[in-house]
């Protein structure tokens, strides 16, 4: 049974290199200082890291589903501590699931209500199954605030996790 760290990626976690307000090339891409000592502060072998990001660029046309898939993978070869990520292509109806190892795969279902945020449903699927004696969700957003209201977890504004100074 583990805890769950459950991490917003844009403006959370990682950043353009060239300074674009999006990601369109997987490799244009870089963690925000403060990231990697962030996530040092949990004992990783009590607490899963999961990236759960919104990714409507995907829907609207800017980027395909395959793009998509390797800007995350690129995510987590930057980040070797996180364990998979989830993101919401559409207008919450599909998640997909791309764990470290392995194939991806894209999910379909109202079960876990919207799976876009500030819809809980991308925790939802995560925690169900085996109760989780603790999660966290991490953003710099007000839906991802919301996101965690919405599923019940406690919510930390992304500068403050990071500690960044100001």
């Amino acid at each position: 049974m583990s805890n769950i760290l459950f991490l917003d990626l844009d403006g959370t976690v990682r950043k353009t290199k060239s300074g674009a307000t999006f990601i369109n090339d997987p490799h244009d891409q870089e963690l925000i200082p403060g990231v990697m000592e962030a996530i040092t502060r949990y004992d990783l072998k009590e607490w899963k890291v999961i990236g759960i990001t919104n990714q409507g660029g995907v829907g609207a046309g800017f980027k395909t589903l395959e793009n998509c898939i390797l800007e995350q993978r690129q995510t987590m070869k930057m980040l070797p501590t996180m364990d998979s990520v989830m993101f919401c292509p559409d207008n919450g109806r599909t998640m997909c699931y791309v764990p470290r190892q392995g194939e991806h795969s894209v999910i379909t279902s109202y079960d876990y209500g919207s799976f876009r945020k500030p819809g809980y449903g991308m925790i939802a699927f995560f925690n169900s199954g085996e109760p989780r004696p603790k999660s966290l969700m991490v953003g710099d957003r007000p839906e991802d605030e919301q996101c965690a209201k919405n599923a019940n977890i406690p919510f930390m504004w992304a500068h403050e996790w990071r500690g960044d100074k100001t």
